[in-house]
């Protein structure tokens, strides 16, 4: 059996995207009623995964800036942008995992809402955050003309200014902006990470 709960921890923090952001949330799955934080060197142990940990491990130390992980579904690169997240904690970074569909929602409801920040105002958050985690990129309708050129902002935005950012898609990769996927296939800033892990709701379900 498995279920999810999440936990919150009182900060006084920004991520440099949402200003008034004050909890660090950790998200805990219960297997068989044990709980089991998603930490690297929990992940290191399925197998197919040890290529987009030592990735995503090598962005954090600095020695490049930008990894995109993708793959098909449930093989573990959302626990994989959660165990980054907490390690990033650890040393008094602070980063949310945003989903990218949210982030275009967000984008779309600022244009005509003279109450939120402007469109440009929010998006420039994503583009100069000083850490940035963005997962399911192209998923719940994002892989469209308006999020390839919000996506193609943020990468490009990033990238020249050599800032932290950590991805995931079940995208093809060949489909993803031109100028995103030069990025990102740049060995000498980023990682493009298969992960090869299989699906383990599907093994869950078999249980």
């Amino acid at each position: 059996n498995q279920s999810w709960s999440t936990f919150e921890f009182g900060l006084n923090v920004t991520d440099g995207i949402n200003y008034n952001f004050t909890t660090f949330t950790v998200n805990i799955d219960f297997v068989n009623d044990a709980p089991v934080i998603h930490t690297f060197d929990s992940l290191d142990k399925v197998p197919g995964i040890k290529e987009p940990v030592a990735a995503i491990r090598q962005v954090l130390s600095g020695k490049r800036f930008i990894a995109m992980i993708y793959g098909g579904v449930g093989n573990g690169k959302t626990h994989l942008l959660e165990a980054a997240r907490i390690e990033l904690y650890k040393v008094g970074n602070f980063a949310r995992v945003c989903q990218f569909s949210k982030i275009l929602s967000t984008l779309r409801a600022s244009i005509n809402n003279k109450e939120m920040d402007g469109y440009d105002v929010i998006l420039n958050r994503y583009c100069t955050a000083p850490c940035l985690i963005v997962d399911d990129v192209g998923a719940g309708g994002s892989d469209n003309e308006f999020g390839d050129r919000v996506l193609e902002e943020i990468v490009c935005s990033r990238y020249g200014h050599q800032l932290l950012t950590i991805m995931s898609t079940n995208r093809d990769i060949n489909t993803l902006p031109g100028r995103v996927l030069s990025r990102l296939q740049d060995s000498s800033t980023s990682f493009l990470v298969l992960n090869k892990a299989g699906d383990y709701r599907t093994k869950m379900g078999a249980k």
